[in-house]
């Protein structure tokens, strides 16, 4: 049996990184929708999801089971997904600072 797989510590801290980025950008939803019990429920699995994608996506090439992986994800994105864009924050801070 094959060793279950972990994340590095620096993938540990991208995803910590996306989540925030991600949780911030649903903040008013959170505020307008979501409890902060069910953002504090929300926010392990989106944390541990984006873990999850970053890990098959270094590890695409090398391991079966992260390319089934995201092959598997790629294939159920619905076809009315727009493809995504940069947060208004990001753009704001880039055309002032850039």
């Amino acid at each position: 049996m094959a060793q279950s797989p972990e994340l590095t510590e620096e993938t540990q801290t991208a995803a910590t990184y996306m989540a925030m980025v991600v949780r911030n950008a649903m903040e008013d939803f959170h505020c307008e929708h979501l409890s902060d019990d069910q953002m504090k429920e929300l926010n392990p699995i989106i944390r541990s999801a984006i873990g999850t994608v970053l890990h098959a996506f270094t590890n695409y090439q090398q391991v079966d089971a992260a390319k089934r992986f995201m092959d598997y994800n790629l294939r159920m994105v619905p076809k009315y997904w727009e493809p995504p864009g940069l947060l208004e924050g990001c753009v704001k801070m880039w055309e002032r600072d850039g």
